[in-house]
């Protein structure tokens, strides 16, 4: 399934001579390992996530955004857990900031680290709530949905990680032709130098390769591979249409990384919501934007 993710072997061999695909980190290890084991408790997650003090800070601050409206006190992970959020987004927070948070990407431009966490939050956030309203028998499962959603622009961080003077350049042309599609620029700026080698790849691939080699979930996978095909009818097709719904909104307030602000009618009818559930859901999203900025300001952090 996930060979159309990855390097040609020739190709593959020249990336692995000049460059390592860098380790997941512990902690986000541990906490899939978690994720996987049916008798882990909210103790287990609690212990593993507080193993990194800044990682608990930024998950008790999630749980506190207004965004999820909770009045009461929130100071620990157990609270997270049993008051606000639940043991299974937790866990898909947790993995999510984890993974990031060995990459020193440049905080600035429109595939900045800022950008980059901004469009995560408000994507997430977008996809949470389209999920909720799609028929049952479509509705995926809202944690790792989640997840999906916040990793599926890992590419870039990527990017920024193996090939900083290109990332360099995209980042420059991507600020200075908010018109044209990320994807198209990329194409120009992979194919100088050690890059080359990875300019059938973009960001999308780059990022489900990595993602399939750290093993995390094929949806996410799928996801970080998938999001800009608005075609893609393969498995999990519904993670990556809910994705690219998402992006396609928030371009619509001019940032993020979607090809355009309109949104195609086959994958609405993969999903099985109408255009006017979609600008709903993101009215009642935006309406909580001073929360979510706050919320990407303190991820990026």
């Amino acid at each position: 399934m996930f060979e159309k993710y990855m390097p040609s072997e020739d190709v593959r061999k020249r990336l692995e001579q000049l460059y390592s695909l860098p380790p997941m980190p512990q902690v986000a290890l541990r906490i899939l390992q978690i994720k996987d084991d049916p008798d882990a408790s909210v103790e287990d997650l609690a212990a593993c996530v507080e193993l990194d003090p800044s990682l608990a800070a930024q998950v008790v601050r999630y749980a506190r955004s207004p965004f999820f409206g909770y009045k009461g006190d929130i100071n620990t992970i157990r609270d997270a857990i049993h008051k606000v959020l639940g043991f299974n987004m937790v866990t898909n927070i947790s993995i999510g900031l984890a993974s990031g948070k060995g990459f020193k990407n440049p905080v600035d431009g429109p595939l900045g680290l800022n950008e980059f966490w901004r469009q995560a939050t408000y994507t997430s956030a977008i996809v949470q709530e389209l999920a909720k309203i799609m028929p049952k028998d479509r509705r995926p499962n809202l944690g790792l949905t989640y997840l999906a959603a916040l990793l599926h622009n890992f590419g870039y961080l990527l990017l920024g990680h193996l090939f900083k003077p290109e990332f360099f350049l995209l980042n420059k042309l991507v600020s200075a032709n908010p018109e044209v599609a990320v994807t198209e620029l990329e194409k120009q700026v992979l194919g100088m130098g050690d890059a080359q080698h990875v300019i059938s790849l973009g960001h999308a691939k780059l990022g489900a390769w990595l993602m399939h080699t750290w093993n995390l979930p094929e949806e996410v996978v799928i996801t970080i591979g998938e999001h800009h095909n608005a075609d893609y009818d393969g498995p999990h097709a519904v993670f990556p249409a809910l994705v690219l719904v998402a992006d396609r909104l928030v371009k619509s307030k001019e940032f993020g990384d979607g090809e355009s602000d309109e949104i195609p009618e086959n994958v609405l009818e993969r999903l099985g919501i109408t255009q006017e559930q979609v600008l709903e859901v993101f009215e009642k999203v935006m309406s909580g934007s001073d929360s979510l900025d706050t919320l990407a300001s303190q991820l990026a952090a």
